[in-house]
């Protein structure tokens, strides 16, 4: 008996090595997030986010996620017309992360790419969320973009790089297949 739960000792103690080696340790204290936060840190405004309470307070969950969606299609839909500033952009790329909408996650990210085509984090994201719905073509060409803006010593430049290989020689690339 004693040596059982030695070996079964043995066993959690080596997953857990392993796990905290290869593994991503900081996800089991946080969700995975579908961005990262760190852009800019734009937080919606808090007497509006106080007034949307009040009104939705009462309201069915169905009817707070339309609402929510509503005001998403809106904002998406000023920024396809007028423009706007990054913080907008921005603004529209989290109401899509959280919504979890690829589709909108990309086009708002697109927008971002447009008033900030070289910062090196949205291109990553942008590609991201293009190879993440099966988007070769577009997923190509934004680690195209994001490549030459990184550090060669940088930890991820031999991923980018062999990620571009693979969508360059056609073969089927990890995730996007």
């Amino acid at each position: 008996m004693r040596s059982l739960l030695l070996m079964a000792f043995a066993v959690v103690l080596i997953g857990a090595g392993l796990y905290l080696s290869l593994g991503q340790p900081r996800l089991l204290f946080q969700p995975a997030p579908l961005m990262d936060r760190g852009m800019s840190g734009n937080a919606p405004d808090p007497d509006r986010v106080a007034a949307l309470s009040e009104q939705l307070s009462g309201a069915s969950d169905a009817d707070r996620q339309a609402a929510i969606e509503d005001m998403v299609a809106g904002l998406r839909q000023r920024l396809e017309q007028d423009g706007g500033s990054a913080e907008e952009w921005e603004r529209l790329a989290w109401s899509y992360a959280n919504l979890q909408d690829l589709e909108g996650l990309r086009f708002a990210l697109d927008g971002l790419v447009q008033l900030q085509p070289e910062d090196p984090r949205l291109l990553m994201l942008a590609a991201q969320a293009a190879a993440e719905a099966g988007d070769r073509a577009a997923a190509g060409v934004l680690f195209r973009r994001l490549l030459p803006l990184i550090d060669p010593d940088h930890p991820r430049y031999g991923e980018i790089r062999d990620l571009i290989e693979g969508f360059d020689t056609g073969e089927p690339v990890l995730g996007l297949e």
